[in-house]
C-alpha cells in the first residue's frame, strides 16, 4: 500500500486547532483512541515533537489497568483476516513485513499465536514493527512474550504503543526523536 498521508504535521498547527481538529489530528497517531487524543489534546500546547512524544509516554504508562487494555484492544492483531479494516498507519506498517498478504503457513500460524495470546493475556499482541528487521524476529518474540507473567507483559505491551507513537510522531513530523526518547 502506498504511502497517502499528509506529512503537514506539525506542534504549531496541533496547539493551534479546535479541541475537535486537535483530535483528529492526533487520530493519526493514537491508533483508534479518541479519549486518548482527547486528552492530548486538553493538555496542550506542548512545546515540540518530544515534548507531546514525551507526554503520550507518560500518560499511556501511567493508565489504570482497564484504561491500558482498553487501548491495547484498540490496536490490530498481526496479519487479521481483514486487513483493509485496520488503520492505513497499521497497513503500512503490517505491510512492510508482508503481513498483509503472508502465505496460507504464516497466515495460519500468526492466527493461531493470535488467539494464544489473546487467550492468555486478553488483549491483541502489539509490537512495534518499525523496529523490527523480519517476520522471524516477531515470531520470536510472540513466543517469548505468550509466556510472560500478565503485568511484565502490559508493561511490555504499554512500551510497544508508545514505540509505535512515537515512530508515527517522527515519519508524521519529518522530525527525528533521538534514541533517548525513543
Amino acid at each position: 500500500m502506498r504511502d497517502t498521508t499528509p506529512h503537514k504535521f506539525s506542534i504549531e498547527a496541533l496547539n493551534r486547532a479546535s479541541a475537535s481538529q486537535a483530535v483528529a489530528i492526533l487520530d493519526r497517531i493514537v491508533e483508534r483512541s479518541v479519549w486518548l487524543a482527547q486528552r492530548a489534546a486538553a493538555a496542550r500546547p506542548f512545546g515540540d515533537v518530544a515534548d507531546l512524544a514525551d507526554w503520550l509516554e507518560a500518560e499511556v504508562r501511567n493508565l489504570p489497568h482497564d484504561e491500558a487494555v482498553q487501548l491495547l484492544c484498540a490496536h490490530p492483531e498481526l496479519s487479521p483476516p481483514d486487513p483493509a479494516a485496520m488503520t492505513q498507519a497499521s497497513q503500512l506498517e503490517q505491510g512492510r513485513l508482508q503481513l498483509l498478504e503472508a502465505d496460507t503457513a504464516l497466515s495460519t500460524q500468526l492466527a493461531d499465536l493470535n488467539r494464544q495470546y489473546q487467550r492468555t493475556h486478553g488483549y491483541p499482541f502489539v509490537i512495534a514493527l518499525h523496529a523490527q528487521s523480519s517476520i522471524n524476529s516477531v515470531i520470536e518474540d510472540f513466543n517469548k512474550r505468550l509466556k510472560a507473567d500478565a503485568d511484565e507483559e502490559l508493561s511490555r505491551s504499554l512500551g510497544e504503543v508508545v514505540s509505535v507513537m512515537r515512530a508515527r510522531l517522527t515519519k508524521l513530523s519529518g522530525i527525528a526523536l533521538t534514541e533517548a526518547e525513543l
